[in-house]
């Protein structure tokens, strides 16, 4: 019976992740001016990127030719946006989910420029790896 619990639990709607708070947010998250909030959030505390909550992980716009190291998951903040994740219930899902990817896309991109010019952010040598 114990693992019956935790196995449906796995399945419940209760339990997805479907959490729609940028449906009420987006219009703070002006895409024409990611790179200057990028700059603004740099100077003031430093490096962190934004993800994007719309699956069973979080999409990390802006890094696609960047391979992905423990230092920059794992020792970068990263904030995130939730866009239904891995539910799709949000009104709206589709422009949501483009929103919030066209804009942290630019954002992450400037702050990934700022980063590696950076000599406090510890992960500066990870960000030259690239993919392709």
């Amino acid at each position: 019976m114990k693992i019956v619990i935790p196995f449906i639990s796995l399945f419940s709607s209760l339990v997805l992740a479907s959490d729609c708070s940028f449906e009420h947010l987006r219009n703070d998250f002006v895409i024409e001016h990611a790179g200057a909030d990028a700059k603004q959030s740099f100077e003031a505390k430093g490096v962190s990127f934004i993800a994007v909550a719309n699956g069973l992980a979080p999409a990390r716009p802006g890094f696609e030719h960047i391979q992905m190291s423990a230092c920059i998951i794992l020792k970068t903040k990263w904030d995130v946006l939730w866009v239904g994740a891995d539910t799709s219930n949000c009104s709206a899902y589709i422009e949501l989910e483009e929103h919030a990817i066209a804009y942290s896309r630019v954002f992450n991109e400037k702050m990934i420029g700022l980063a590696k010019l950076s000599e406090k952010y510890n992960c500066t040598n990870d960000l030259q790896n690239k993919l392709y």
